[in-house]
């Protein structure tokens, strides 16, 4: 498979974008989300792509954010600039103009589950799981908190957000199909497609906005005001010391001890 972090297929009408880092989990990186950020547009407005597949290679769907990447220091600009390109990314795969499938072929964690959440139709193997594991690391999962809450509910979001557990696929409320192997992945995902291409283009795209409005209300600036919040919660936590820490034991493989760490706080 080609070494490029991300992979692009368009075939009979459908765009599959692939992340590709199996040995990374296909973590996300700020280039990914660059390159991400520059191919979304083309295929929003490209005529001949009607569907959007979202899938990783290798055994993951997606770990998440690299955190790996992320050790090399608190600059708040380089923060802000890394989360303007996260929160982008995201915002334009849930507001894509055309269908996009959510190809789970594997566990997802932290921003992984956002991009299952910011899909319309989700596809999942049995043997993958979800698990919002930022808080092990002492941080927020800000950017995808806008999508994942409203849909989950506030008591469910808690749950999963605070303890980090493992949520198998049996158990995940939020997808639209569970299949048992990678065949019937593919075929289920190919039969969603064919449904899709019955629809028409201009009234897929007109459903999706509908669908935006109605659930969001009378609350126009709403988006703008959950943005502004979900950014400042981020820069405030990738410039703690909790992150540092937790990010440190990441690095180490270690699992980061937090009554180590609050007891080092406590002396200062």
């Amino acid at each position: 498979m080609s070494e490029s972090p991300i992979l692009i297929d368009v075939t009979d009408h459908v765009a599959t974008i692939t992340l590709n880092r199996p040995k990374k989990g296909n973590a996300l990186t700020v280039a990914m989300n660059e390159q991400l950020l520059t191919i979304l547009p083309k295929l929003a407005t490209d005529p001949q792509v009607r569907v959007l597949i979202l899938t990783g290679a290798g055994k993951y769907f997606c770990t998440g954010m690299d955190l790996s990447a992320s050790s090399s220091g608190v600059d708040p600009e380089a923060i802000k600039t890394g989360f303007q390109k996260g929160l982008q990314v995201f915002d334009q795969l849930y507001r894509f103009p055309k269908p996009v499938i959510a190809r789970v072929n594997g566990p997802a964690f932290g921003g992984g589950v956002g991009l299952v959440f910011t899909a319309d139709i989700r596809v999942a193997i049995n043997d993958g799981y979800f698990a919002l594991t930022e808080v092990k690391r002492g941080i927020l999962p800000a950017i995808i908190s806008q999508y994942i809450v409203p849909e989950l509910g506030v008591q469910r979001a808690k749950e999963y957000m605070l303890t980090g557990r493992k949520v198998t696929v049996e158990e995940a409320s939020f997808l639209s199909a569970k299949v048992k192997t990678k065949d019937a992945l593919d075929s289920t995902v190919d039969q969603y497609v064919q449904s899709l291409m019955d629809s028409a283009p201009d009234a897929m795209a007109k459903i999706k906005q509908l669908v935006d409005v109605v659930s969001n209300g009378a609350q126009v600036d709403r988006p703008h005001n959950i943005q502004h919040y979900v950014q400042q919660a981020y820069l405030d936590m990738m410039q703690s010391d909790e992150a540092a820490f937790g990010i440190m034991a990441f690095m180490s493989k270690k699992k980061p001890d937090w009554d180590a760490f609050l007891k080092d706080k406590a002396k200062l």
